[in-house]
């Protein structure tokens, strides 16, 4: 038989000190998870932080890199557009032969600006017109002669500005007209001595860019430049060319 406690009391007594022992561990065993929780919170917060400031970087460390690497193609492009010039520009002092020097104009306006249609003229000042020196895809008879009173060709002559069309002009009704894209007048010593017409643009140019507004300004001076000296040279003496 199971022996009664003396004093039940007593074990009622020892029943809740062992349950209050119990509930203060379980306290303390609480507190100390939610130190761990805010610990790890803390921690976690810490990482989010430190996450967001290293992607912060590396969008900017991307950022630089995609400055760099525009301005380095910038820089590339201004090389290559300072290596044309240059070609240009040695093609037409390379020579004292007229007919190389408007070869080498052709070139230059088919192989750096893109069109393979145009006129070179040059001004008469006793009909005051424009006379075809040479044409480059053109037909010669459209173009034979053209008048310095009238048409953007005239007026580059007359004027000395280079004319550029603009995009989505309206139709003249004139076809030769319609083409034409460019008009560079040739000046030597501040005086207009010719024009060169640029027409249409080959198929893979869209349209005219900034090199070639480069490439305009440099023919305007150094293509007349050329061109009056091939005119000295042929005028010269057989016996002083011989010499």
């Amino acid at each position: 038989m199971t022996k009664t406690p003396n004093d039940p009391g007593a074990y009622v007594r020892k029943v809740q000190e062992g349950n209050q022992s119990l509930a203060q561990d379980l306290l303390a065993e609480i507190e100390r998870l939610h130190a761990l929780v805010a610990a790890l919170e803390a921690e976690k917060e810490r990482h989010e932080a430190e996450q967001s400031r290293l992607q912060a970087q590396l969008e900017k460390i991307r950022a630089e890199s995609q400055s760099f690497s525009v301005r380095h193609a910038e820089v590339e492009q201004q090389n290559s557009n300072l290596a044309n010039l240059y070609v240009a520009s040695y093609r037409l002092h390379g020579t004292l032969d007229r007919k190389e020097v408007v070869a080498a104009i052709q070139e230059i306006l088919a192989n750096l600006i893109g069109s393979e249609e145009a006129g070179l003229f040059e001004i008469d000042r006793a009909t005051e017109t424009l006379k075809l020196e040479a044409s480059f895809g053109l037909d010669p008879e459209a173009c034979r002669a053209l008048s310095l009173a009238s048409g953007p060709i005239g007026h580059a002559a007359r004027t000395g500005e280079i004319f550029v069309a603009e995009p989505g002009r309206v139709s003249t009704g004139d076809a030769l007209l319609d083409r034409l894209n460019a008009c560079v007048p040739l000046t030597l010593d501040g005086r207009v001595t010719g024009v060169i017409a640029i027409f249409k643009l080959l198929p893979q140019k869209a349209a005219l860019e900034d090199l070639d507004r480069e490439l305009f300004e440099l023919l305007a001076t150094q293509a007349a430049t050329a061109l009056y000296c091939t005119s000295l040279h042929a005028k010269r003496p057989a016996a002083v060319v011989a010499r």
